[in-house]
C-alpha cells in the first residue's frame, strides 16, 4: 500500500496499475528502453510512481536531488546526455530552454490507475540487465559531486542482500523520512516494493507529522537522519506526544552520516529501542546494517560483503584500532559518469571509503567519518574523529579544520544548541572530553546546524562558518586594540545599525552556495568565491572603518553601481555606509541588472536598512536621485563621469571610481616563480574582466626571456570550465563590448602572440594570451577587459621610469605593482600610484581602506567644480568634503 498525506491511499494493486499509466504516458512522449531520463523531484505519489515506471521500461535512470536549482539540473542533464528529462518545476525554467533533451512535467503524467485491472507485477528485468541502470550524484564532501553509475542487477542484489539482514514484511509500515532521490531513500523505496510492505509518504523534514502518523497509521519502521532524530527528541521533551504512543515502530534506523554515541545514548533512553545505524555509499549501496538482534555500531557487513581497516601502508589493524575503511563487495558500481554521458569504467570490486573507522571483536563496524587528516602541534589529527569524543558533550558537535597560513591549522567545534549558551560554557565541557592539543581555537554556538534537503549536515556551509568566525573574532580583536590606541570620537551616526551588518556577514557565511549561484552567472567560480570573503571582511571592519573616519550623517547617498562585483560593490557602497546616511538609493548597471536585484533581494531578508533599489535609466536616475542626493557615487568610464559631474550641484560630493593601467614591474632580481603566479592570479581576475588587471607587464631584459617561457607555460595550462566550476582557472568572457574589443585588439596584434591567441566566437572563449611586445618600446596599452598579457621587456630604469612619467600613464595612476629591488621606480610611482611590492595589488587591497591613485581617469572627488585625486574611501571622503548636517 502506498499512502500519502495529501492523496487517497494506493493498494499494490492499483499500484501496480498506476505505474501502465505513467509507463503509457511516457510511451506517448517518445520514452523508450534505449533512453536515459533523469527525474528530479520532491517525495510525493507521481515521483514514487514514475521511478518505478521508468525502472520497468528498462531506462537508465538519473536520480537528481530536487534541491538543486533549473541551471545545476539542466547542467546534469546536459552532462549525461539524457533524452528526457523529469521534474515538479511548477513551470519551465529557461535553464530547460536550451537543452536537446526534452522536459517532461511531472505533473503531466497520468498516475491514475488504469482501467485494465490485471496488471503484471513490477519486475524491473529490464532494468537489471543495464549496466548503466541508475545514475546517482555524490554529496560532494570531498569536492564537485560525482555522477556513479551502477549495474541494474547490482542494485537489485543490494536490495536482496539487505531485506536478508532486516526481514521486512507485508505487515510492516515503512516510514522514510528521506529524499527517494538519494541511494538511502532509493533502497528503502526498492526494500517496500520487494516486501509489499507499506509506505508512508511524508516531507523529510516535518518531525511532527512523522510523529503524527506514527501514532495514527501504526508505522513500525523508521528510516532517517541523524539531525531529524535531534528533533524528534526535542518535540517528545515540550511533551508534543508520548513515547508509549510511539510503540508500534519495532525498528528506527538512521544513516547517511555518522551517529554519535551521545544521540545513540539519549535516544535509547528516551524511547527504549536503540537507533539502529547503518552504513553505506552512492558507489557501493548499503554495505552494513545493525538489526534488532545486533544494535551494536553499524552492525556486521551484508552477506557477500567483507570489510576490511587498514592502516596507512594498507595493512589490517587489530579489532578496536582506527583506520581506513576498505570494502570488498560485488554490488560496487559500474563507473564514474564523464561529461557527453560517457561512462569511465570502474573494474575493481574493491572500494576505498576514504571513510576512518574501525571494527569491534565481534566484527561490527563503526564509522567515524571522513578520514581527511590535519597536522596540528606536531600531531596528526582526524576531525571526524575528535567530533565522536566531543559529542559526548550532550549535544551534536562538527569539528571543522580551518587552514590558517600564519598557524597552521585551527579547529572550530561547532555546537548545535538551542538554549545557546556561551561559548565559554562549551569550552570547558570540551576541556574534559578531548586532548589538550585537540582543543578548539574557537568555539562557534548555533541553534542547529544548516542541513542539505536530505537533512544530512551541511558540512560546507559548515566550513563557511567556522571561517566566518575565526575572521570575526580577529577582527574584533583587531578593532579593540585600534579603539585603545585612540581618544573617544564622534559616535557613528546610525550605530542601531551594526548589529544589521553583522547579520548580512552572517548571511554571506551560511548561505554562501546560493550567493554563489548568482555571482557565477557573471563571473567564474574563483572570483565569486574571493569576492564573498571580501565582502564578508568589509563587513568585519566597517565599524572600525567609520569610527576611524567619523563621517558625519548624510540625509541621502545616491550610487550608479558598478558593471562588475555585483556583491563587493554592493557592500562597499550601499550596506556599510548605511552607517552614516539616512537613505542609500542605487541603480543597478544595466550589464548585471538581474544578479544586483536578485543579491538585493536575499540580503533584504536579514535586515529593513533603508536601502532604495532604483531602476529606472540613468537619465531620470540623475534628476530624481543624483541631483538630490549629499553623496553621490560612480563607477565607471572617465567621460560619463565627467558629464555626470558638470550637471550636479555644487554642494554634492561626487565619488568617481575609474579605471587604470595598473603597471606591472618585473626587475632583475625578481623571484620569477612568484611574479608569474601573481601575474597570472591578478590577470586572470574574473577571467580577465577585472579593473585590477595589469594592462602592461614591464620586465628587465636578463630576465625577460625566461619570465616570458614561464608566464607561457602557465598560461597554456590555464583550465577552462564554465562558471560554476570550482576546478576552473578561467571561463568564456561575460560582457560584450570586452570581447569585441579584444577581437578587434589581438587582430592589430597577431605578430606579437607568443601563447594563446585561439578564440571561440560562438562561446566568447578567448584564450589567455600572451604578446611580446619589442624591448624598450614606448607602450601605450588600451585599458582591457580581457585575459590578455602584454610584455614589454626594458633595458634600464631610467628608461622605464620616462615612460611612466608619460602623460597616458601620469592620467590614468590608479595602482602598480612592482617585484624585484627597484627602489627609484617605486618611489616614483609612489607619487601617484598606489603601489604593492612582491605582492599583488590583490593582496593590499582592504576595504575599510583608502585605495587608488592621483590619475584624473582614474579616480577622484569632485565638490563644486573642483576636483581632488585622491586614494578614495566612501567614508572618509565624506568626513572629509561633506559639510557636517544639524
Amino acid at each position: 500500500m502506498l499512502i500519502s498525506r495529501n492523496e487517497s491511499s494506493r493498494s499494490w494493486r492499483e499500484v501496480r496499475a498506476s505505474c501502465a499509466s505513467v509507463i503509457r504516458e511516457l510511451e506517448s512522449r517518445g520514452v523508450d528502453g534505449s533512453h536515459r531520463v533523469l527525474l528530479s523531484a520532491a517525495n510525493s505519489t507521481a515521483s514514487v510512481l514514475t521511478t518505478l515506471a521508468l525502472m520497468e521500461m528498462g531506462v537508465s535512470v538519473g536520480l537528481v536531488d530536487r534541491g538543486v536549482t533549473p541551471n545545476q539540473f539542466a547542467r546534469l542533464v546536459e552532462e549525461a546526455d539524457a533524452d528526457f528529462f523529469v521534474s515538479d518545476h511548477e513551470e519551465e525554467a529557461p535553464a530547460f530552454a536550451r537543452l536537446d533533451a526534452r522536459w517532461i512535467p511531472l505533473h503531466a503524467l497520468d498516475t491514475a490507475p488504469a482501467a485494465d485491472d490485471t496488471q503484471a507485477e513490477l519486475s524491473f528485468d529490464r532494468w537489471a540487465r543495464r549496466s548503466d541502470a541508475l545514475i546517482v550524484w555524490t554529496s560532494g564532501s570531498l569536492g564537485r559531486p560525482k555522477g556513479v553509475v551502477r549495474s541494474g542487477s547490482s542494485v537489485l542484489a543490494n536490495v536482496s542482500r539487505t531485506q536478508d539482514r532486516m526481514r521486512y514484511t507485508e505487515t510492516d509500515v515503512l516510514l522514510p523520512l528521506l529524499p527517494f532521490t538519494h541511494q538511502y531513500g532509493l533502497s528503502i523505496l526498492l526494500l517496500w516494493w520487494q516486501a509489499k510492505a507499506s509506505l508512508v509518504l511524508l516531507p523529510s523534514r516535518r518531525t511532527d507529522l512523522a510523529l503524527e502518523a506514527i501514532v495514527d497509521l501504526g508505522v513500525t519502521v523508521v528510516d532517517s537522519v541523524p539531525a531529524v532524530y535531534e528533533g524528534m527528541l526535542r518535540l517528545l521533551d515540550r511533551g508534543r506526544v508520548s513515547t508509549a504512543l510511539l510503540e508500534s515502530v519495532r525498528m528506527w534506523c538512521v544513516g547517511g552520516e555518522p551517529l554519535q554515541d551521545d544521540l545513540q545514548r539519549r535516544f535509547t533512553e528516551r524511547l527504549g529501542r536503540p537507533l539502529l545505524d547503518g552504513y553505506g555509499s552512492s558507489e557501493a549501496g548499503n554495505i552494513a546494517l545493525a538489526a534488532p538482534d545486533n544494535p551494536h555500531h553499524c552492525g556486521r557487513p551484508l552477506g557477500g560483503i567483507t570489510v576490511t581497516v587498514v592502516d596507512e601502508e594498507d595493512r589490517p589493524v587489530p579489532a578496536g584500532q582506527v583506520g581506513e575503511v576498505i570494502v570488498h563487495t560485488p554490488d560496487l558500481m559500474v563507473g564514474m559518469l564523464e561529461p557527453g554521458g560517457r561512462v569511465r569504467e570502474h573494474q575493481r570490486t574493491v572500494h576505498r571509503t576514504q571513510d576512518l573507522g574501525f571494527l569491534d571483536e565481534h566484527g561490527n563496524l563503526r564509522v567515524l567519518g571522513r578520514k581527511a587528516a590535519v597536522h596540528r602541534f606536531g600531531n596528526t589529527l582526524y576531525p571526524d574523529a575528535i567530533t565522536a569524543k566531543a559529542s559526548e558533550c550532550g549535544r551534536p558537535v562538527r569539528v571543522v579544520p580551518v587552514e590558517d597560513g600564519r598557524f597552521g591549522t585551527d579547529l572550530v567545534f561547532v555546537v548545535a544548541d538551542p538554549e545557546e549558551r556561551p561559548a565559554a560554557h562549551w569550552r570547558r565541557a570540551f576541556a574534559e572530553l578531548v586532548a589538550e592539543y585537540e582543543q578548539p581555537n574557537k568555539v562557534l554556538v548555533v541553534p542547529e546546524f544548516p542541513e542539505h534537503t536530505n537533512g544530512k549536515a551541511n558540512l560546507t556551509a559548515l566550513r563557511y562558518m567556522a571561517q566566518a568566525a575565526l575572521r570575526s573574532g580577529r577582527a574584533e580583536e583587531e578593532k579593540q586594540a585600534a579603539s585603545a590606541a585612540r581618544p573617544a570620537g564622534p559616535a557613528i551616526p546610525f550605530a542601531d545599525r551594526i548589529t544589521v551588518l553583522q547579520d548580512v556577514a552572517r548571511l554571506l557565511s551560511e548561505r554562501r552556495p546560493e550567493v554563489l549561484r548568482i555571482l557565477t552567472e557573471v563571473s567564474n567560480h574563483r572570483t565569486a568565491a574571493d569576492e564573498i570573503d571580501a565582502s564578508i571582511e568589509a563587513l568585519e571592519g566597517a565599524v572600525a572603518e567609520v569610527s576611524r573616519y567619523s563621517p558625519p550623517a548624510a540625509r541621502r547617498i545616491g550610487v550608479l553601481m558598478p558593471s562588475n562585483i555585483p556583491l563587493y560593490g554592493y557592500i562597499l557602497y550601499v550596506v556599510i555606509p548605511s552607517l552614516y546616511s539616512q537613505e542609500i538609493v542605487f541603480r543597478p548597471s544595466r550589464m548585471i541588472d538581474a544578479q544586483t536585484r536578485a543579491l538585493h533581494k536575499l540580503i533584504s531578508t536579514v535586515h529593513d536598512l533603508p536601502l532604495v533599489l532604483d531602476g529606472s535609466g540613468q537619465r531620470e536616475f540623475l534628476d530624481n536621485v543624483g541631483k538630490k542626493s549629499d553623496v553621490l557615487v560612480f563607477t565607471g568610464s572617465y567621460e560619463n563621469a565627467e558629464m555626470i559631474r558638470e550637471q550636479l550641484p555644487e554642494q554634492t560630493v561626487f565619488c568617481f571610481f575609474g579605471q587604470g593601467i595598473n603597471p606591472y614591474v618585473v626587475g632583475a632580481d625578481a623571484d620569477l616563480n612568484r611574479a608569474v603566479d601573481g601575474l597570472v592570479r591578478v590577470r586572470m581576475l574574473n577571467s580577465g574582466q577585472d579593473c585590477f588587471g595589469p594592462d602592461v607587464v614591464f620586465v628587465h631584459t636578463s630576465v625577460s626571456a625566461q619570465f616570458c617561457n614561464l608566464l607561457s607555460r602557465r598560461v597554456e595550462a590555464l583550465r577552462l570550465g564554465t562558471p560554476d566550476d570550482a576546478t576552473a582557472d578561467y571561463s568564456a568572457m561575460f560582457y560584450d563590448e570586452a570581447f569585441e574589443a579584444t577581437l578587434d585588439y589581438l587582430r592589430g596584434k597577431r605578430e606579437f602572440v607568443a601563447a594563446g591567441g585561439r578564440i571561440d566566437f560562438v562561446d566568447r572563449h578567448v584564450r589567455p594570451t600572451v604578446l611580446i611586445h619589442p624591448t624598450d618600446t614606448p607602450f601605450l596599452p588600451p585599458e582591457m577587459f580581457a585575459p590578455v598579457f602584454n610584455v614589454v621587456p626594458f633595458s634600464s630604469e631610467e628608461w622605464l621610469d620616462e615612460v611612466l612619467r608619460h602623460p597616458y600613464y601620469a592620467e590614468r595612476a590608479m595602482a602598480a605593482t612592482v617585484f624585484g629591488s627597484l627602489p627609484k621606480t617605486v618611489e616614483a610611482l609612489r607619487e601617484r600610484h598606489m603601489v604593492s611590492v612582491d605582492q599583488t595589488l590583490i593582496d593590499i587591497e582592504d576595504g575599510n581602506k583608502p585605495f587608488g591613485g592621483r590619475g584624473i581617469r582614474a579616480n577622484y572627488i569632485a565638490v563644486g567644480r573642483k576636483r581632488h585625486t585622491e586614494p578614495l574611501l566612501l567614508s572618509k571622503a565624506v568626513a572629509d568634503y561633506l559639510p557636517g548636517r544639524s
